[in-house]
């Protein structure tokens, strides 16, 4: 998943402490991870990942990095692909082994992100949409 690889960058770009990466262990974790997924699920993450536009999934993942706001076209684009998507694929993102140490931080920002293009871009395309808590 681009997005995956674009926060782990980003990440490992800012992050205070040297990111020690190993690709033996990474493999075989991230490999446990999909093997606990049905089909099914794989297949959700798979299709929401493919709604989202490559431009504003990497406006968003700096956003996330940054912990800075995404246009309101991102915006548009981050509500229509819904909030099970959404918390579907930052879930399962920040959960491989590149990023689950940055979750606890990251996570709460993806939802403060989604709280924010609710409450500045929802009524603009019709959506009744829930923050998330």
């Amino acid at each position: 998943m681009v997005y995956q690889t674009l926060a782990q960058e980003e990440f490992s770009r800012k992050s205070p402490e040297p990111f020690a990466y190993e690709p033996a262990a990474a493999y075989e974790y991230d490999h446990d991870l999909l093997d606990h997924m049905t089909t099914q699920r794989i297949k959700f993450l798979q299709d929401c990942s493919d709604k989202m536009s490559s431009k504003c999934g990497v406006e968003m993942t700096e956003g996330l990095i940054d912990d800075k706001p995404v246009s309101e076209n991102c915006c548009v684009n981050f509500l229509k692909i819904g909030r099970d998507c959404h918390e579907g694929l930052m879930t399962f993102v920040f959960a491989t082994y590149e990023l689950k140490d940055a979750a606890s931080e990251i996570l709460p920002r993806s939802k403060r992100m989604w709280n924010k293009c609710v409450e500045t871009t929802a009524a603009k395309i019709g959506v009744p949409l829930a923050f998330e808590t």
